[in-house]
């Protein structure tokens, strides 16, 4: 009878922990889903300037997200499936910041409160997007590729760490598989291979098979660029009949360079036509005061005034007026001529570039400035100062982590984020200017890391496995 009593005890007592184990892990996933379901229904679907872009499927555009919305419009209809769009983003953005903080929650074994902490962090920074900068709308409502790509490069996040802690190939596997989605995502996301070989290149030193295991890393890299650049031509095959690239990319690069320019740089371009167009371009930025010259003195004021031109030469200026330059050559309406715009704005940039490279070091370590202070923070007087603190106390957590054995595993999480945000806010700023948008992607994590090393280290001092 007594044994009897003990059984039953143990089975209640079996079914409540078990209950309780359910309760952990699905209840954040419902906090997730209350959060961006609510922003969904209450702010809807939000169109930016580049959304037209992705909706027609231009051909300066990346195949992934024209393909995701031209899905979501073959099954919902034109009239309703921008809602439907957002509505699957946010589910996503749910899920992904479920995922991750759960795989870090069962790495831990934290207290619950911890839980919520790391996931509140994800909430704050889409309210700072909706009440503080100046898109107001999170990015899951947007239809813009940030829509889905925020939300895959916290699983790819979540697929490194693992690679990095648990030393399994299949999860390198599984982020260059993102990776590649990725990269047809929008070209920025290339930087998740860096990111990948950077972190597991220092978070494996000095383990069994250490070269064996970066040089198979290194070629499964380059067979996910290829997967990634094949994607892309096989999409404009189908699209346009012709197995290319996406056009635009470098009038990107060509922005700066205009930027950066001076009248008399019209003598370093040797071929006439292409001479001509410069010549034409630089005196409607000239009149718009897109040139450096007209920014006031300090990196502030630079980096502000590059920004604030930064679409007055890409959109308004070069975009429209290189490809119509080219149908006036003769090239025909279209693909052909958007290709020959790319070549002259390749022409322009390699004969400006090497001349004018001071002045473009200077408005790029500008946009350094910026793109870091955006990757923590908004920028204002006060915060630029605390960006500078957040940095310098997460950089002696991180030290401290390393350091000790017992802490290594948190050190290299917070090498890993802070990688991640120097090589976007590196490779972003070569290339365009930092403005929030591109610079989301680690705010989060950037304080999950923090707050996870500082958690550590208050155990570590008190001399407990939990606190």
């Amino acid at each position: 009878m007594k044994q009897t009593i003990i059984e039953k005890e143990s089975k209640i007592n079996h079914t409540e922990h078990k209950q309780d184990g359910l309760m952990e892990k699905w209840l954040p996933l419902a906090v997730c889903l209350f959060f961006y379901v609510a922003m969904c229904l209450i702010y809807g679907p939000q169109l930016g300037a580049d959304s037209n872009g992705y909706i027609h499927m231009i051909s300066a555009r990346e195949p992934v997200y024209p393909l995701f919305l031209m899905a979501f419009r073959m099954v919902f209809g034109e009239g309703h499936y921008l809602y439907a769009v957002a509505f699957a983003q946010n589910l996503l953005m749910a899920f992904a910041i479920w995922y991750l903080t759960m795989y870090l929650r069962q790495r831990y074994a934290w207290k619950e409160w911890m839980t919520y902490v790391m996931i509140a962090l994800h909430f704050a920074v889409a309210l700072l997007c909706q009440f503080a900068a100046g898109r107001a709308s999170i990015y899951p409502n947007s239809i813009l590729t940030e829509g889905i790509s925020l939300s895959l490069w916290l699983i790819f996040i979540a697929f490194l760490l693992k690679a990095l802690w648990e030393t399994r190939m299949r999860y390198v596997v599984y982020a260059l598989l993102l990776a590649a989605v990725m990269m047809d995502l929008r070209k920025q996301m290339a930087v998740g291979y860096i990111v990948l070989f950077g972190t597991l290149l220092l978070g494996w030193i000095g383990q069994k098979g250490y070269l064996k295991r970066m040089a198979a890393v290194t070629g499964m890299i380059l067979c996910s660029i290829l997967l990634a650049l094949g994607g892309t031509r096989l999409y404009n095959y189908v699209m346009r009949g012709e197995f290319t690239q996406n056009t635009r990319d470098m009038n990107l690069v060509l922005t700066t360079s205009l930027y950066i320019a001076d009248k008399e740089d019209a003598a370093l371009i040797e071929e006439p036509v292409v001479q001509e167009l410069f010549r034409q371009v630089i005196d409607i930025l000239e009149e718009k005061e897109c040139n450096y010259r007209f920014a006031k003195p300090g990196w502030r004021n630079l980096e502000a005034h590059y920004g604030a031109h930064y679409d007055k030469i890409t959109v308004d200026t070069t975009g429209p007026m290189f490809i119509e330059y080219a149908m006036e050559q003769g090239f025909a309406e279209g693909l052909e001529a958007e290709q020959e715009a790319d070549r002259m704005s390749g022409v322009i940039v390699r004969s400006l570039l090497a001349d004018n490279f001071g002045t473009y070091l200077k408005v790029y370590l500008a946009s350094v400035g910026n793109g870091l202070i955006n990757s923590v923070a908004k920028r204002n007087a006060f915060l630029d100062w605390y960006a500078l603190a957040a940095y310098l106390i997460y950089t002696g957590l991180m030290a401290a982590c390393l350091w000790k054995k017992e802490t290594r595993q948190t050190g290299l999480f917070g090498l890993t984020i802070l990688i991640s945000i120097f090589v976007n806010v590196g490779v972003t700023a070569a290339l365009i200017f930092c403005q929030t948008r591109y610079m989301i992607y680690n705010m989060a994590l950037f304080y999950m890391a923090g707050i996870l090393m500082f958690y550590e280290w208050v155990k570590r001092l008190k001399g407990t496995q939990e606190i």
